[in-house]
């Protein structure tokens, strides 16, 4: 593939029409907690201790982008530490990590590692996720698949067990781009729930921080 950054917005995008789903089944979550029984409470407590010991998944990924009978793709990793972290990796040649996305409760990154530039910032000052109104809590809740629904242009299939979770491993969504469609669609394989690796990225410090615009702008001209 030429150009593995092309598809950066493509998956930023794709992760907020997915999480956009969430915010109405965050809300009613919300509410029903506020009336929930006793015996429910203790229930839900059972649960959370049972999934102690699946607080962590791994996976290998793979991103597809099809348009106008033309498909690009690029390999990478997803890793998630629940209610900590969620990082994806985009591989080159199935060796070189060139970029990578970290999300956690109090930042979005996005790291350019060939262009040695990096972007952390608060949700609310990244315009894609503050738009759509996107916080960590309704990006965990798409990939750890804790939606009540999903939206008409989105498709979840092949779901596999992870300890106590259920995960699809084949997500696909139609993206409207002017007169034609585009669809993305992402592919999980080789799932663990490994948690040996390093949840926090430690930005080298030759790396540069620029905007958000700056980074994305500088990806679609390459």
């Amino acid at each position: 593939m030429k150009n593995p950054y092309r598809l950066i917005p493509a998956l930023l995008l794709m992760i907020l029409l997915a999480s956009c789903g969430t915010r109405k089944h965050a809300a009613s979550s919300s509410a029903t907690a506020a009336v929930t029984s006793e015996a429910q409470q203790d229930g839900a407590q059972q649960t959370d201790a049972t999934r102690q010991g699946e607080t962590c998944v791994t996976a290998r990924l793979r991103l597809d982008l099809s348009s106008g009978g033309r498909t690009t793709s690029v390999g990478g990793s997803l890793r998630m530490k629940r209610d900590d972290v969620v990082q994806i990796s985009i591989v080159t040649f199935g060796i070189l990590e060139v970029a990578r996305i970290e999300m956690t409760p109090d930042y979005f990154m996005l790291i350019d590692k060939m262009g040695r530039q990096y972007v952390k910032a608060a949700y609310a000052d990244v315009p894609l996720l503050r738009k759509g109104n996107i916080s960590f809590q309704t990006l965990q809740s798409y990939f750890w698949n804790e939606q009540a629904s999903s939206p008409a242009a989105w498709e979840r299939t092949d779901f596999v067990r992870v300890g106590e979770w259920s995960l699809p491993t084949k997500h696909f969504i139609t993206i409207p781009a002017g007169s034609k469609s585009v669809r993305a669609g992402l592919t999980l394989s080789d799932l663990t729930n490994s948690c040996e690796w390093e949840k926090r990225t430690q930005i080298p410090p030759r790396y540069d921080e620029v905007s958000v615009e700056e980074l994305i702008s500088r990806i679609m001209k390459l």
